[in-house]
């Protein structure tokens, strides 16, 4: 794939030349100066390019383009490759009745919206055979801190507290060293095997005491199922240690194993 270089938008500008122009106010106004104190005034004139409408919705739509994503072509990533989402889900996710509504709406006003809400919760525990879900996570990392801040209090409770190492393969996605950092752990780096996969004797070698929980994404960043999950639920199990399971790839097992089973 081959992709041609394109011209800086400020290199398409032509001084006095306009995307729209606006017919002269009859309203009273008044000049900037008159209105901030001389600290808030640009001493310069911006420099912003002077190109036509047309001009600036082609370079935007051609810089576009260059975008490579799973519309236009396969993309090989082992995560996230598996979260395409159909058009039609898209969508119905846009209804302004869901989209618009507002956090502090009359509940009476929201009762589709709170059923949708309990319906994934549900559909969510069935799949992964949990026993309970939650959806305050705004996206993927904070989702992981949430997680990670659920293990620290169970640990915690435990009388555990000391355990302060999260065990992140070298294949990971980079939020989760940067969550298990945000959540305050140390991540503790396990190596992989010649296949791509978790190495088992490096895994008993930074287990330990303090020892929190690792961090799965399975199948993992490389696009490689872990195949022994089990092995590992057991070597960190028997350590103390929890286990945090990446949604990613969920798609990748979904109807043929649920996670819970891995020990999650």
């Amino acid at each position: 794939m081959t992709s041609k270089s394109s011209p800086l938008i400020f290199e398409r500008s032509r001084e006095g030349r306009y995307a729209y122009s606006l017919p002269i106010s009859d309203i009273k106004t008044n000049s900037v100066e008159s209105l901030l104190d001389d600290k808030f005034i640009r001493k310069n004139k911006a420099e912003f390019p002077e190109v036509a409408e047309l001009d600036l919705v082609r370079h935007y739509t051609e810089l576009s383009n260059k975008n490579f994503g799973v519309d236009n072509g396969f993309y090989p990533l082992g995560s996230c490759t598996m979260k395409y989402n159909p058009k039609i889900n898209e969508k119905v996710a846009r209804i302004p009745g869901f989209s618009e509504s507002h956090p502090l709406q009359d509940e009476d006003q929201v009762q589709g919206s709170l059923e949708i809400i309990y319906s994934l919760q549900e559909e969510l525990k069935e799949i992964t055979g949990m026993d309970e879900v939650t959806l305050q996570p705004a996206a993927g990392a904070h989702g992981e801190w949430t997680a990670l801040m659920i293990f620290k209090a169970y640990h915690e409770n435990n009388g555990e507290g000391h355990r302060d190492e999260v065990i992140v393969p070298d294949s990971a996605h980079g939020t989760n060293p940067a969550s298990a950092s945000f959540a305050g752990f140390k991540s503790v780096t396990v190596k992989s095997n010649e296949r791509g996969e978790v190495d088992i004797d490096d895994l008993k070698r930074v287990v330990n005491e303090n020892t929190a929980a690792i961090m799965l994404t399975n199948p993992n960043t490389l696009g490689i199922f872990e195949k022994n999950i089990m092995e590992i639920r057991e070597i960190v199990h028997n350590a103390g240690g929890l286990l945090y399971y990446d949604g990613a790839n969920l798609n990748a097992i979904m109807d043929k194993v649920r996670p819970r089973r891995y020990g999650i």
